[in-house]
C-alpha cells in the first residue's frame, strides 16, 4: 500500500513538471516566432501562422497564462506590422494579369497579413460575445466558441481591440472592431467603459478626414436604437468627444448660390476653373477641401444631435440626462436654425421641473446660452434671455444656500423640528434658521438618503446639494454662463440684475468646499465690480433703497439687490485658502477705493498678487477661461500649502495682574451653576482685596 501511494505521489509529480515544461516551451515559441515577425514580416509569414494555429490546439489554449500571453503579443506583433493603409483585395483579372517579382512578393505578403488579421479579429471578437458574429459563424469560429473564455480574456480581448483600433483606425476590419466595443461602453463599470471611452477619444481626436469618425457615430447611433436609446451616460458622453469646429451653413450656402446666379458668364466660367484648380491642389497634397470637410461635419453632427434629442424626449435618467445636457451645450453653437426653436422650448421646460438638479439646471443654461448667442440663431429669433437670467438667478440660490419658497429639501429630524418651531413667525430669526437648514443640506456630502429604499440615493433629498466631485465641472458652467449673460451682454444688463449677481456669486463663493472653485468665483465677482461700478452701493451696509434686501426672491429685478451688502467677502478673508484670502482682500480693497478716490481711479489701479509667480495680476485671470483660471489657483494654492511654515522664536508668556475689581461670591456662585468657571478661573481663584473699615 504504502509503495503503491508513493508511486501515485511520484506520478503525479512528473506530470506537473511535465506540464511545467510544457507551458515553459510554448511561452518560448511565443516569443521565438514574435520576435522573427517583428524583424523581417515578409520573409516571416510562416511564424505568423504558427502563432494563429495556437487558438486551435485544445491543450495549449486551456491554459489560462497562455491565453494572456498569446492574445497579448499578437496584438503587439500586428500593431507593429500593420500598414497604414487598407489593402484591396484584388479582382480576377488583376490575378491573372503579369506582375514584377516585388509587386508579387508584397501581393502575396499583404494577401497572407490579412488572411491572419482577419482570424485574430475573429479570435477577440469571439472572446467578446459579439452578436454580429454569432449570425455568420465558421467552423474556425465554431473551434474559438468551444474554449472557456473567463473575464480576464475579455478584458485582455477588449484592451487589444482599443490598442489595434488605436493604432490603425483606417485599416481593414475596423467597423467590425468598433461593433464589438459598443457594448462595453454600454458597460455599468467604470473601468471597462472608460478604456473604450478614451479609446474613442483619441480616435476623435487624430481622424484628420473625419470619414472614420462618422461611422462611428452611426454605429453609436444605431446601437442605441437597437437598444431602444437605454442606454448609460458613457454613450452620450463618447459623442461629445468629436472636434467639429465648423458645419454647413444653409444661409451661407443660399446666399452663394444667390450670386452665382447674379454672375455673369466670364465670371461663372472663371468660378468653375478657381474650384477646379482647388480641387486638384487638394489631391495633389493629399488633403481635404474645406468644402467636403463640412459636409462630413453635418453628417456626423446630424447622427449626433439626432440621439441627443431622441434622449432628452424618452429617458428620465438623471446621470443620462446629464451626459446629454453636456453634449448639447457642446455643439449648440453649431446647431441649424430649424432646430432651436424646439430645443430652446425644451431646455426651458426642463429646467423648470422641481425634480432637476443643480448640475443638470446650470447645462441647461448653459446650452440655451450658447445657442442664443450663435450668430445665426440670434438673427433669426429674437428670443429674449429673461427667463434663463431668472432660471440661472434660482440656481445660484441654491449653491449659494438661499432658501427659494419653492425648494422643499429634506433634512435631519433634528433640523426639520426646529425649522417647524420657527415657521409660525416672519422673524429675522426664523430666516436665519430657514438659511442655516438650506445650506447644511447643500454642503453635506452626497450620500444615501436616510429614508431611501435599499440606501439609494434620492433625488428630493440630493438635488439642492452640490457634491464635492461635482464642484469643479458645476462652476465651471456656471461661471461661463455669467460670462454670457453679463459681460456679454452688459450694454443690455440693467444695474439692478448685476447688483443681484454680484452678491448670490459671493454667497456661492463661500458655500463652495473647494478653494479653486471659491478662487475662481472671486474672480468673476471682481470683473464684475470693474466692468459695473454701480457695485459700490454693496460695500454699504447701512444704505437702503427701496426696503430691504429679499434674498429669497428668485427674480434679480425684484429683490431689491442695491439694499444688500456683501458681508461674505469680509468672512472670505479669514478662509484657510491664501488664494482665497488674497482675492477676498482684492474685492474689499477695491470697495474701499472706489469710496474713497471714486470709479476712475478703481477702474485703472491694478492689484497684484502675494503669492504665485511674480507676473500674475487679476487682469490676467480674468483673461483666463473658467477652467484655465481654476487649474491656475488651484497650482498656486497646492505650491502655496505645500511651503514649510515659519516658526517663530517662542517668548515668555507676560501674565496678566490681578484686576482690581473682583467679583462677588455671588457671581461665583452663578458662574459655576452655569458651568463657566473653567473660563473664569483665574478670577475666581483671585483673593478679593480687603476693605480697611475706617
Amino acid at each position: 500500500m504504502a509503495t503503491s501511494a508513493s508511486n501515485q505521489d511520484a506520478s503525479g509529480i512528473r506530470q506537473m513538471l511535465v506540464e511545467r515544461k510544457q507551458m515553459f516551451e510554448t511561452k518560448l515559441a511565443i516569443v521565438m516566432n514574435c520576435e522573427c515577425v517583428l524583424q523581417s514580416p515578409e520573409a516571416n509569414m510562416a511564424s505568423l501562422r504558427e502563432l494563429m494555429k495556437l487558438f486551435e490546439a485544445k491543450k495549449i489554449i486551456s491554459v489560462k497564462e497562455i491565453r494572456l500571453a498569446l492574445i497579448a503579443s499578437l496584438c503587439v506583433v500586428f500593431k507593429d506590422i500593420l500598414p497604414a493603409y487598407r489593402i484591396r483585395s484584388l479582382t480576377e483579372q488583376e490575378k491573372t494579369q503579369q506582375m514584377k517579382k516585388e509587386t508579387r512578393k508584397l501581393q502575396f505578403f499583404e494577401e497572407n497579413l490579412l488572411i491572419n488579421y482577419r482570424k485574430y479579429t475573429e479570435v477577440l471578437r469571439v472572446i467578446l460575445q459579439s452578436k454580429s458574429l454569432a449570425q455568420k459563424s465558421s467552423r474556425r469560429q465554431e473551434t474559438y466558441a468551444k474554449i472557456n473564455w473567463n473575464e480576464s480574456d475579455r478584458m485582455a480581448a477588449l484592451k487589444a481591440v482599443c490598442e489595434l483600433l488605436k493604432a490603425h483606425p483606417q485599416f481593414n476590419l475596423s467597423d467590425e472592431l468598433i461593433m464589438a466595443v459598443l457594448p462595453f461602453l454600454n458597460d455599468k463599470r467604470e473601468q471597462v467603459y472608460s478604456i473604450v471611452l478614451k479609446t474613442l477619444q483619441l480616435i476623435f481626436s487624430d481622424d484628420c478626414d473625419g470619414k472614420f469618425s462618422l461611422e462611428i457615430c452611426r454605429a453609436i447611433h444605431a446601437f442605441a436604437k437597437k437598444k431602444s436609446y437605454n442606454v448609460r451616460p458613457a454613450i452620450a458622453r463618447a459623442l461629445s468627444l468629436v472636434p467639429i469646429k465648423e458645419v454647413e451653413d444653409a444661409e451661407e450656402k443660399t446666399s452663394v448660390g444667390r450670386n452665382r446666379n447674379m454672375m455673369s458668364r466670364r465670371e461663372r466660367k472663371k468660378d468653375k476653373l478657381e474650384k477646379k484648380h482647388e480641387k486638384e491642389m487638394a489631391e495633389t497634397r493629399a488633403t481635404q477641401s474645406r468644402e467636403d470637410r463640412k459636409k462630413l461635419n453635418t453628417l456626423i453632427l446630424n447622427e449626433i444631435l439626432f440621439v441627443y434629442f431622441k434622449l432628452l424626449k424618452t429617458t428620465n435618467n438623471s446621470q443620462l440626462l446629464t451626459a446629454v445636457l453636456e453634449g448639447v451645450a457642446t455643439y449648440s453653437g453649431l446647431i441649424n436654425v430649424i432646430y432651436v426653436d424646439s430645443l430652446l422650448s425644451i431646455l426651458n421646460r426642463f429646467i423648470a421641473q422641481e425634480s432637476t438638479s443643480l448640475r443638470d439646471g446650470l447645462n441647461c443654461v448653459n446650452a440655451a446660452l450658447n445657442i442664443l448667442n450663435h450668430p445665426g440663431s440670434t438673427s433669426a429669433l429674437e428670443t429674449d434671455p429673461t427667463r434663463f437670467y431668472n432660471h440661472l438667478y434660482s440656481l445660484l440660490g441654491r449653491m449659494s444656500g438661499v432658501c427659494s419658497p419653492s425648494d422643499k429639501i429634506r433634512t435631519n429630524t433634528k433640523l426639520d423640528s426646529l425649522s417647524t418651531a420657527y415657521a409660525r413667525s416672519s422673524t429675522p430669526a426664523a430666516f436665519a434658521v430657514a438659511q442655516y437648514i438650506h445650506k447644511n443640506a447643500i454642503t453635506k456630502p452626497i450620500s444615501s438618503a436616510p429614508d431611501s429604499p435599499n440606501g439609494t440615493p434620492d433625488d428630493e433629498y440630493s438635488k439642492g446639494r452640490v457634491a464635492l466631485k461635482d464642484s469643479e465641472g458645476m462652476t465651471d458652467v456656471m461661471l461661463s454662463s455669467l460670462n454670457m449673460l453679463l459681460i456679454r451682454r452688459r450694454r443690455d444688463v440693467s444695474s439692478n440684475r448685476v447688483l443681484a449677481f454680484v452678491k448670490r456669486l459671493a454667497g456661492a463663493a463661500l458655500a463652495m468646499s473647494e478653494p479653486s472653485c471659491t478662487g475662481t468665483i472671486l474672480v468673476l465677482l471682481i470683473h464684475l465690480l470693474r466692468l459695473f461700478p454701480r457695485c459700490e452701493v454693496l460695500f454699504d451696509s447701512e444704505t437702503e433703497v427701496g426696503g430691504a434686501y429679499r434674498p429669497d426672491v428668485d427674480d434679480p429685478e425684484a429683490c431689491l439687490p442695491a439694499s444688500a451688502c456683501l458681508w461674505e467677502l469680509v468672512a472670505l478673508e479669514r478662509h484657510p485658502s491664501i488664494v482665497v484670502r488674497e482675492l477676498a482682500k482684492a474685492a474689499l480693497h477695491w470697495g474701499r477705493t472706489i469710496h474713497t478716490y471714486g470709479p476712475t481711479e478703481a477702474a485703472i489701479r491694478r492689484y497684484n498678487f502675494n503669492i504665485g509667480p511674480k507676473d500674475l495680476t487679476l487682469d490676467h485671470l480674468i483673461q483666463l477661461s473658467p477652467a484655465d483660471c481654476r487649474l491656475q489657483l488651484a497650482a498656486i494654492d497646492e505650491e502655496e500649502s505645500a511651503e514649510p511654515v515659519p516658526v517663530t522664536p517662542t517668548t515668555k508668556k507676560r501674565f496678566r495682574q490681578t484686576p482690581s475689581h473682583v467679583p462677588s461670591d455671588w457671581f461665583k456662585n452663578i458662574l459655576e451653576q452655569s458651568g463657566l468657571s473653567k473660563e473664569y478661573g483665574n478670577v475666581l481663584h483671585s483673593k478679593r482685596p480687603r476693605i480697611e473699615k475706617s
